[in-house]
């Protein structure tokens, strides 16, 4: 909780605990204060530890009705009052790009011009961004009965269905903890 905002209740401390002992035996150590004093001497290991306890499931267009609500008010508000300026959005935490790329399609769709989109997306778990960055989804990234959006910006591939490049270029990508650099940085 303290540096990365993790609530052990919201996942459940039975994943922490068992992420916990699956790192100590990688490790070799048996005693959870071993294991805290290495933890407090290594950035790796911390890392290895968090990519065992982030939640990075996501889908595309997860919250439709948001997202279309936004849209609407960037098509009638933003867009008319600031005719040359990007439209600038941040989606943190981005997990493996579904959030930020729904954004992006969307807007893209509703007549935004690709060169006035820019979507930065941040989050603490490398591994998600290196699947966010690759813009290949497996079927669980498509959920639910409106799925006309996979039809226009995706191609099948061997492994899913790849993103096409104009909506992967409107999002960039990058790793960060939301509490240590954004909320006690100041």
């Amino acid at each position: 909780r303290e540096t990365i905002g993790l609530d052990a209740a919201v996942v459940g401390s039975g994943l922490i605990q068992r992420a916990a002992r699956q790192r100590m035996r990688c490790l070799g150590l048996r005693r959870p204060e071993d294991y805290r004093r290495f933890l407090d001497h290594s950035h790796v290991e911390w890392h290895e530890l968090v990519e065992s306890v982030v939640i990075t499931e996501s889908w595309f267009f997860r919250d439709p009705e948001t997202i279309a609500a936004f849209v609407n008010q960037v098509g009638e508000e933003w867009l008319p009052a600031r005719t040359s300026a990007p439209l600038r959005l941040l989606s943190m935490p981005c997990s493996s790009g579904e959030e930020p790329f729904s954004l992006a399609m969307a807007l893209l769709d509703a007549g935004v011009p690709a060169e006035r989109l820019q979507i930065n997306a941040v989050d603490i778990s490398a591994r998600a961004l290196a699947r966010a960055r690759r813009g290949i989804f497996g079927k669980n990234s498509f959920r639910g009965k409106h799925l006309a959006f996979r039809d226009l910006h995706f191609q099948p591939c061997k492994e899913g269905f790849a993103l096409d490049d104009a909506v992967r270029n409107c999002v960039c990508f990058s790793q960060g903890n939301f509490l240590i650099d954004y909320i006690l940085a100041g």
